[in-house]
């Protein structure tokens, strides 16, 4: 059995088969090697369905396997390991493996997902046809099927076919490739093959040396939280692996709202799965006030923590108006002030738009801003762009929304620039409220002001626009608010306090690594049922193992804090080691970690 313990889409799991290995950190994690105690005992059938045989042939070789394709691996004694997690009976002496030999038919895995649940081993017949074929998807297909417990074993692949392997759900590879092609005269690197004159012998202990590197830089960017950077790497210059890199759709359950660690994106911008995840809750977002600023991106984040947005927040400021600040980028298109601390990225800035991150920035853009208009009924949007920001613009939304450029000279920064942007904010603001932001004005215009004069919307608060964005924070982590209005928040490190049963109570805090809120137990009782896990058993403080596990919101994915429920009460609260989803399908290992108990 495999039990999971990283996630980023890819996968690294502990191996608890053998226990001479499993006090190797180096050795008893995936990806790796497969075991040679494992692979002498797996019998292959005599027939083969061949790739592209006819549908009829491969079902009949198909149902003459049908017995010869499964078996069961026993363990000495003294390999076995003895399951020291606690949390499974399971006799860990033996190991159920199927060979999935479907041919070109990958849908006959549909018949099979009752069969495959109860499997420990996967090994894939053809992989050397499947590589180079949309077929591949297969392996997706079955990470939706079996446990995470389940590993997927894949022959004969080569060093740069490792990655993209891994990213789709593969746990295990051999050395066969480093000999066959050692025969041939060819020399791995990572990214390709070279003819060479090397003997034999030590072409072969050279080719395996570049297979171990892989699988340890796999392992690596799997914990650092960049295996996608690595498959981009070695499958951009092999276009059958990049066909399959873009045709792979991956769950992004898988990786974290946010991780606190820098996303590097080089390419795909707008179609990276983190994007995907962001851009998925941004429609639900709701602007606080009916005054927009455009503002472009900084290569510091949080960005107001550049000098040049601590230059465009100080403009704003002075201008004692309250606003909607928005920045515009990629790869993540429209980012709101209040929800700057969760997006961390570097990418390569060239000084113009390809046409999909212009299309991208504008759908998004039209959207927030459509949504803006439909709350307030109307709208002023002010665009403190360079220019080339503001020419990717759609035309039909500067003139929708009469957009109102505040730069001069192409300098966001420049003393005219910040000028601009003040006087035109006060003007909006005086026009909208009936208020001049000069003190010594307002201060004349109440003392003669006309009591039958009529009165124009109250302005907003900036007190209240701090919970607002907050409770905006919350309803894009969880899916719904639960910080009241009158919540207290103190300190440096932002700690939320509400009334409860008339006393001052924490109920969560701002993690500022990744800009997401952590809970404490009553934080959970006010979020209720929402990123919720079931339980079987009054839980306490410490992981939670597959056996106690009742149910779950399918939609946790790894690492989101969430709420256990026991008896339908709220008694705790943590985060998760794994999505929703397979929490379901797990059978052994750590679900999640149990932060705050009820006392």
């Amino acid at each position: 059995m495999l039990e999971p313990i990283y996630y980023n889409i890819g996968r690294s799991c502990k191996e608890t088969y053998f226990k001479k290995d499993y006090d190797n950190k180096n050795i008893n994690i995936t990806p790796k090697l497969i075991d040679d105690n494992i692979i002498k005992n797996i019998k292959s059938p005599l027939l083969k369905i061949p790739f592209d045989a006819p549908e009829k042939v491969a079902n009949y070789i198909f149902e003459q396997n049908k017995d010869k394709i499964k078996g069961t691996i026993k363990l000495s004694d003294n390999d076995s390991n003895n399951n020291d997690n606690n949390d499974s009976d399971k006799d860990n002496n033996s190991i159920n493996y199927y060979i999935l030999n479907l041919g070109k038919y990958i849908e006959k895995i549909n018949e099979l997902t009752e069969e495959l649940k109860n499997t420990d081993l996967i090994i894939i017949a053809d992989g050397r046809r499947l590589i180079n074929r949309k077929e591949l998807l297969l392996i997706s297909e079955l990470r939706n099927i079996i446990s995470p417990n389940t590993a997927i074993y894949f022959p004969t692949a080569l060093p740069n076919e490792i990655p993209l392997l891994t990213y789709m759900g593969v746990d295990y590879f051999d050395n066969s490739s480093a000999s066959y092609y050692a025969s041939k005269g060819y020399k791995f690197t990572k990214n390709r093959m070279m003819e060479t004159t090397i003997q034999f012998n030590e072409l072969v202990e050279y080719n395996k040396s570049i297979i171990g590197e892989l699988l340890e830089e796999t392992k690596y960017c799997i914990k650092e939280g960049s295996l996608r950077n690595l498959v981009e790497e070695t499958s951009i210059s092999n276009p059958y692996l990049r066909g399959n890199y873009k045709r792979f759709n991956p769950d992004v359950r898988n990786i974290p709202l946010s991780s606190g660690k820098k996303i590097i994106v080089s390419i795909d911008e707008t179609t990276i799965p983190e994007v995907k995840k962001y851009t998925e809750r941004l429609g639900n977002y709701e602007a606080f006030t009916n005054i927009v600023v455009l503002l472009p991106c900084s290569s510091k984040k949080p960005y107001s923590f550049s000098k040049s947005h601590q230059y465009f927040v100080n403009a704003i400021r002075s201008s004692n108006t309250v606003v909607e600040e928005v920045v515009l980028t990629s790869p993540y298109g429209v980012v709101p002030r209040a929800l700057e601390g969760i997006v961390n990225y570097d990418i390569p800035v060239v000084g113009s738009w390809s046409s999909e991150e212009i299309e991208f920035i504008n759908k998004h853009l039209k959207t927030y801003l459509d949504n803006t208009d439909n709350k307030f009924g109307t709208i002023s949007v002010i665009a403190h762009l360079p220019k080339h920001y503001y020419e990717i613009l759609d035309k039909n939304l500067i003139e929708k929304y009469d957009i109102i450029s505040t730069v001069e000279d192409d300098r966001p920064t420049s003393n005219n620039s910040l000028a601009t942007l003040k006087d035109t904010l006060k003007e909006i603001s005086a026009d909208k409220y009936g208020i001049d932001n000069n003190k010594e004005n307002n201060k004349n215009e109440r003392d003669n002001k006309d009591n039958n004069a009529p009165v124009k919307a109250n302005r907003p608060s900036i007190r209240k626009q701090v919970m607002h964005n907050y409770q905006q924070l919350a309803k894009f982590q969880f899916g719904s608010n639960f910080i009241p209005d009158d919540t207290v928040i103190k300190g440096r490190h932002k700690k939320f306090f509400a009334k409860i049963n008339n006393k001052l109570t924490q109920i969560c805090s701002l993690n500022y690594e990744n800009g997401l809120f952590v809970l404490t137990y009553d934080g959970g009782k006010l979020l209720g049922k929402n990123k919720w896990v079931e339980v079987n058993f009054k839980a306490k403080k410490g992981s939670l193992f597959a056996p106690g596990f009742k149910d779950c919101d399918e939609n946790i994915s790894v690492g989101d804090e969430i709420v256990i429920i026991y008896e339908g009460e709220v008694i705790g609260v943590g985060r998760a080691s794994m999505s929703g989803a397979e929490m379901k399908k797990a059978k052994n290992g750590a679900l999640l970690n149990i932060r705050h108990c009820k006392k």
